[in-house]
């Protein structure tokens, strides 16, 4: 049995670990298969993804009960966050000469639009821990994905840069120091909070499967979104 509550959280989601380990998307990245129009898709989909990921963080470390807390989250959400723009977002939108005007023309596709209103949402209306539970399977999932690509590779150089950017030991502490500060907080709640903080982790986790699923099949808007 887990001893620790993020091991309990993990446990509760090892069912959509599985199914995003085994997607096409992700093994399409290891073996060079997934066409790259598709990777294309879903990196401009999550350039626009974290802009609401960081007001989603945001809002979460100002309402963190202390002042410890809040710079954990803050700074090391941060420092996630600058090794995607950096090493990943940056240098893609270069390579494929993506322009300022061509970003701000981008529109969220359905599944980027739920996922981040629902932490906006969360982050916003609910407690603190619900809000932190929200957020945490973003980073994580992406390092434990990241972890498990590592170990194959792949073929393609723009999916390796991806891999080794999610694999990387800058990212990978990041991400621990929050799981650390996640385990302290969760493990002060009561059964009903707890409930709570599990659902909120699961709801995340299986956003983060759909967005790839989603981007694998370019699912769009079935109408003209705007006027």
């Amino acid at each position: 049995m887990p001893k620790k509550f993020t091991e309990i959280l993990w446990r509760d989601i090892s069912d959509i670990y599985e199914a995003i380990i085994n997607h096409d998307f992700i093994k399409g990245m290891v073996d060079g298969a997934l066409p790259i129009d598709i990777f294309k898709h879903y990196v401009l989909q999550d350039y626009l993804y974290l802009s609401d990921f960081a007001k989603a963080v945001a809002i979460v470390g100002a309402k963190a009960p202390n002042d410890e807390w809040a710079a954990i989250i803050l700074s090391n959400a941060s420092a996630a966050l600058t090794v995607e723009r950096r090493w990943l977002h940056e240098y893609l939108l270069s390579e494929w000469e993506v322009k300022p005007q061509d970003l701000s023309q981008l529109q969220m596709t359905p599944i980027n639009l739920a996922y981040t209103s629902y932490l906006l949402a969360t982050s916003l209306l609910r407690p603190f821990e619900e809000g932190l539970a929200a957020i945490l399977p973003c980073i994580w999932i992406y390092r434990e994905v990241g972890l498990e690509m590592l170990n194959k590779g792949s073929p393609n150089p723009t999916y390796k840069r991806w891999i080794d950017t999610y694999g990387s030991e800058e990212y990978g502490e990041a991400v621990k120091e929050i799981v650390m500060m996640a385990e302290e907080a969760f493990s002060r709640l009561d059964d009903k909070n707890t409930f709570k903080v599990r659902k909120a982790f699961r709801t995340s986790t299986l956003y983060e499967y759909l967005f790839w699923d989603k981007a694998y099949s370019r699912e769009n808007w079935p109408l003209r979104l705007l006027p």
